[in-house]
């Protein structure tokens, strides 16, 4: 009869022993997606701010993993006096990570993650934890379901849980072309734009896939980002948290070696007015940032995006996925509506008592992150 070990990795050195089985292990667990490929991870560990406190948590059988939780630990402080240590998901903030969840072997997939859950009660691994904040579960996915009926089998740990929307285009659902399927109004503003960009020279949409250019097409990705919300008044994604430019250079180039990268500009007379970039993954296009030039003709990020959601078709994807935020832009855009769930886990400790009265999220004033 095999037996079940559980381990608590707090070192990269340990965690990469896991290599070998990562992505076998994901590809057949009900949670596959890009953003728990060990290339996912892999990049993040490298690009995150040195102080950070890896916890993950491993079960084995024989000596290989059958299932993994990949949290770090980030300190808070409530009402800036009591400090919590609290559990993260792996890569949730800075580089764009969704869809959390845990990677076990899917024939046994609510029974495994119950167990990691259990595991985290452990002497072992419990005195280095006070909450969790665990963010973006897919509810409408086979594995998001799994780990909320898991979370739901074990009475130790409190939750409480707040909605959070993605929004998602059926690409299935559409011809072959689908220009036909859009508004009569973003028909219009597309083809207008066109011509514009007609008048302006040549224009062209191409994709990177020279190893050699990528860098430069992604510092390109992050200036024409930046000064798209410079124009409103803001600081971009890439100015905000310089850690997730460090990320996409890192990541971007697994990706294209893998064949997951779509990275695509839009030149006019030799000039790239507009970038998007997206990773396909099972079939499926993540769209994750853009940025386009607010001096050049307005429009020309739509363009683009339409050039990118048709290429989706003729690829024979079967979803274009916009990630967090149903938006109106998104829906003219053909999306649908998908609600998810942010869980806050406490167990019940003395200092978590005031959780058990009163709904206190680590994103108010209240509970802060201390760095």
């Amino acid at each position: 009869m095999s037996v079940i070990t559980s381990y608590v990795m707090t070192s990269w050195s340990e965690i990469k022993t896991l290599q070998a089985n990562w992505n076998t292990l994901l590809e057949q667990s009900d949670a596959d997606n890009i953003f728990l490929t060990w290339e996912w991870m892999e990049s993040w560990q490298k690009t995150c701010p040195y102080e950070t406190q890896l916890f993950f948590i491993v079960l084995k059988e024989n000596n290989k993993p059958i299932a993994i939780a990949p949290f770090y630990i980030q300190p808070y402080r409530l009402l800036n006096t009591l400090t919590y240590q609290v559990l993260r998901f792996a890569g949730d903030q800075g580089i764009g990570s969704e869809y959390s969840n845990f990677i076990v072997r899917k024939h046994d997939s609510i029974k495994l993650k119950t167990q990691l859950w259990q595991t985290l009660l452990l002497k072992q691994a419990s005195f280095h934890w006070d909450l969790i904040w665990y963010t973006n579960v897919s509810t409408w996915t086979v594995g998001g379901q799994s780990l909320l009926k898991s979370l739901a089998q074990v009475p130790e740990l409190n939750t409480a849980a707040r909605d959070v929307d993605f929004a998602n285009t059926d690409l299935t659902l559409l011809s072959d072309q689908l220009l036909p399927a859009l508004s009569k109004s973003l028909r219009t503003n597309i083809k207008q734009t066109k011509g514009y960009l007609t008048k302006h020279g040549k224009w062209q949409v191409t994709c990177c896939e020279d190893p050699n250019l990528l860098s430069t097409a992604l510092n390109k990705l992050f200036e024409l980002h930046n000064l798209r919300w410079q124009k409103a008044g803001l600081k971009g994604s890439f100015q905000r948290r310089p850690e997730m430019a460090s990320f996409y250079q890192d990541f971007a180039h697994k990706a294209l070696q893998k064949g997951w990268l779509r990275l695509a500009e839009l030149t006019c007379d030799g000039e790239t007015q507009a970038v998007q970039i997206g990773y396909v993954y099972r079939d499926q296009f993540f769209a994750l940032q853009e940025g386009f030039n607010p001096e050049f003709q307005k429009g020309t990020g739509q363009v683009l995006r339409y050039h990118m959601m048709q290429q989706c078709i003729e690829e024979g994807l079967t979803d274009y996925d916009f990630l967090g935020q149903y938006t109106n832009h998104k829906r003219r855009w053909l999306a649908k509506q998908r609600h998810g769930q942010h869980l806050l886990i406490w167990p019940n400790k003395i200092k978590n008592t005031l959780f058990n009265f009163l709904t206190i999220w680590p994103t108010g004033k209240y509970l802060k992150p201390t760095h």
